[in-house]
């Protein structure tokens, strides 16, 4: 079995036990699921031998990651340097609760750039597994708007060293984590013509 079908396993196991602890209420049924979610951490443990999934409330769902393609007048596209890897980016992250998704895009922006912007739409909803990426434990679904500059100033922040707008020409090493070449070819598709359609899956 390839590592990724053992990710896929334990994701499986995990999601299958959290529905059960949040909707059966007999006393076995409830040790049975506790049970299988202490399970459902081993396959994992091969490749990460202290890996424990935590236990989260309610049906297990997909993460959301969302990213801001910033392009300004100038064609060119806002990136920021990862602190921990020295990587570079598209701004973004974790979706917060209690903010929209462009919300949380227009934030995530002005954290870790200082940059203002004016989200135009959603040009992909990717599940990060067909992407290209690393595996991951977690599953994650990847929101991608086109974004406008509108104020602010270039700065960093705790999780950014850096932040700039770059050309075709002078792309810097990408996060193979977070980002990748075709989410940028994307973007500046989409901002030649916004009539194109929203890429999924």
């Amino acid at each position: 079995m390839t590592h990724s079908n053992w990710i896929t396993l334990s994701r499986e196991l995990k999601a299958i036990a959290e529905a059960g602890l949040r909707y059966s209420d007999g006393p076995y049924d409830i040790q049975r699921y506790q049970r299988l979610h202490e399970l459902s951490s081993l396959p994992m443990q091969a490749a990460a031998p202290d890996f424990k999934w935590p236990v989260e409330f309610g049906y297990s769902t997909p993460k959301v990651d969302v990213r801001a393609a910033v392009i300004d007048d100038q064609q060119r596209i806002l990136l920021v340097q990862e602190a921990a890897s020295r990587l570079w980016t598209l701004p973004g992250g974790w979706a917060d609760v209690n903010l929209t998704p462009s919300q949380n895009a227009a934030k995530e922006t002005r954290e870790e750039s200082g940059i203002e912007i004016k989200v135009s739409k959603l040009i992909a909803c990717w599940d990060k597994d067909h992407q290209g990426h690393p595996s991951q434990p977690e599953h994650v679904y990847k929101l991608v708007f086109l974004c406008h500059p509108v104020g602010g100033k270039l700065q960093h922040s705790i999780e950014t060293t850096g932040a700039g707008f770059f050309s075709r020409s002078e792309i810097p090493e990408l996060c193979p984590w977070r980002a990748a070449p075709h989410y940028l070819d994307l973007a500046w598709k989409h901002h030649h013509d916004p009539t194109l359609p929203t890429a999924f899956d």
